[in-house]
């Protein structure tokens, strides 16, 4: 049996890269006899907008050493990706049919986002031919059940053996199209034990107290309260794979595995994404959302609705709340339980049980 999984595999952030290395591992789990391989098919325009992205000087925070740090991390991602086996380039559906592939997994990540430079009609199934083509937890990320659906991405999803997605708004846009009720699972990253790959790596946690921030536009309010935080409770700060000013260490390039460590380790967890989100709940750690962009927001909200933990949440608004909610443990308790039931269900969905 031939699998193909079609998925953001070219994108160089943490997020993407172990929401794939977690779908990777599940499916060979799951078909331990199967050859199970990334579909090497790739968006020209959205790669590139991602290394300019990655390799913006900001005036004001970077510097020539952490500027090197920034092109040394490109380098760690492109080495990580290539770990994970891949079939041989393919630039439109009949190329992707030539490979004869019995199952098509299309996930996770914002595959199904049509406003982002990543957008192309094959994410969604158009013209692809496979035995069983299933959706695993994508999102269409800003889109909302107000936005136009282009006619050519129809098709593919209506013809599609078993559907499922990542959050609420993706479950609306699904209904829209095929009027069908698409099952709402975890993200692939929640199913697969990272662990196993800091233990493999030797990646060692840190001795010192710290606090985690991850991708997240602090005010100025709020690191002047946060560095005061830190200090009182003899914590450092510092960024997972990223920098700023305030921050007590640089460690811009990391390892994928290195990145988890980060949040397995941390005293507490400040986070703008969903990824932040995903892995701070992993961890169960004392974490503070406090996403500032509306397709942010929009997941990580309906992460912690199914979660029962939306008082992790800082509100626009609402900062005055800030250092309050990271001082508050977090009862993980519905959390943990919701988790266990989405992982069963979410490996019988794989499997078409």
């Amino acid at each position: 049996m031939k699998i193909g999984i079609l998925t953001h595999h070219y994108v160089k952030n943490y997020g993407a890269f172990l929401q794939m290395k977690g779908m990777y591992e599940t499916v060979r789990e799951l078909y331990p006899d199967a050859d199970v391989k990334i579909i090497n098919y790739t968006v020209k325009k959205h790669w590139m907008k991602n290394i300019i992205h990655i390799l913006h000087y900001r005036v004001g925070i970077d510097s020539i050493p952490t500027y090197f740090q920034k092109v040394k991390q490109l380098m760690v991602f492109t080495k990580y990706e290539r770990s994970i086996p891949r079939t041989n380039k393919v630039k439109t559906a009949t190329d992707i049919n030539k490979l004869g592939l019995d199952m098509i997994i299309l996930g996770s990540d914002e595959i199904w986002n049509w406003y982002g430079s990543g957008y192309n009609k094959l994410k969604f199934g158009a013209g692809l031919e496979a035995d069983t083509i299933i959706s695993y937890a994508p999102s269409v990320g800003s889109v909302t059940d107000k936005s136009i659906i282009p006619e050519e991405l129809k098709i593919g999803i209506e013809r599609m053996s078993r559907i499922s997605c990542r959050d609420s708004e993706t479950i609306k846009f699904v209904m829209r199209v095929t009027k069908r009720s698409a099952v709402k699972l975890l993200d692939p990253t929640f199913l697969y034990n990272f662990d196993l790959d800091i233990k493999r790596e030797n990646i060692k946690e840190k001795k010192e107290k710290y606090i985690l921030i991850y991708d997240c536009k602090l005010t100025s309010d709020q690191v002047s309260e946060l560095k005061n935080y830190a200090t009182i409770n003899n914590m450092k700060i510092i960024g997972a794979g990223d920098y700023k000013k305030y921050y007590d260490e640089v460690t811009i390039c990391l390892s994928p595995y290195e990145w988890v460590n980060l949040f397995k380790g941390a005293e507490r967890v400040i986070t703008g994404t969903f990824h932040g989100t995903v892995f701070s709940i992993k961890y169960k750690k004392q974490f503070v959302c406090y996403p500032t962009e509306k397709n942010r927001i929009n997941k990580i909200t309906s992460l912690l609705e199914d979660m029962d933990l939306k008082n992790r949440w800082l509100e626009l608004g609402k900062e005055e709340k800030f250092i309050d909610m990271l001082e508050k443990p977090v009862d993980y308790t519905k959390a943990y339980c919701y988790i266990e039931n989405k992982q069963k269900e979410a490996k019988a969905f794989i499997q078409g049980e």
